[in-house]
């Protein structure tokens, strides 16, 4: 390519740019693929972010028997510290749209967890455990994906899988 073409293509790559520059778009900015409610904006991800609220923070405390309670982290997994005077108790709450129980239980099985078929509030269960971790289990059930709930009472006092159940009952009562 010769000189002045080159020249000729800088001079309309650097026009295009300064006109987009100077475009101005009326209206509200939304995030990508959202529409205004207004509009009839979709549902699609109206619970973003509030898988967390499946059970209040308080009735988590109280099914522990905490006397308080630290959410430290949310979103796709919501993690909580329950204070009790047995001790420290960790909570994880996660709530998979698109997975299978079949899935996660394939998973348990592959890590060498302790799994046992279950049911909690009439729907298709099972819980798991660490080897040789009698401190933590976990419950996952099936609804409109999988929820899986996470208790590990580091006293060591106590059977974390009724915490882990009762939570997981509560969220199916709560949700259906």
């Amino acid at each position: 390519m010769s000189g002045g073409r080159r020249l000729a293509a800088a001079v309309a790559a650097a026009a295009m740019m300064l006109a987009g520059c100077g475009t101005s778009v009326t209206g509200n900015p939304l995030p990508e693929g959202a529409a205004a409610a207004e509009e009839g904006g979709s549902p699609q991800f109206d619970k973003l972010l509030r898988e967390c609220d499946a059970v209040p923070n308080d009735k988590i405390a109280e099914t522990l028997h905490g006397a308080g309670i630290d959410q430290y982290f949310f979103g796709a997994v919501c993690m909580w510290t329950v204070s009790s005077a047995a001790g420290s108790i960790d909570v994880t709450f996660g709530w998979f749209e698109n997975n299978s129980l079949q899935r996660e239980r394939s998973v348990a099985d592959q890590l060498g967890y302790q799994v046992e078929t279950t049911s909690i509030a009439g729907t298709s269960a099972f819980s798991a455990r660490r080897p040789g971790d009698s401190a933590t289990c976990g419950i996952t059930a099936a609804y409109s994906g999988v929820i899986t709930w996470w208790v590990q009472q580091r006293s060591g006092t106590g059977d974390p899988c009724d915490g882990a159940r009762t939570l997981a009952e509560l969220t199916l009562q709560r949700n259906q």
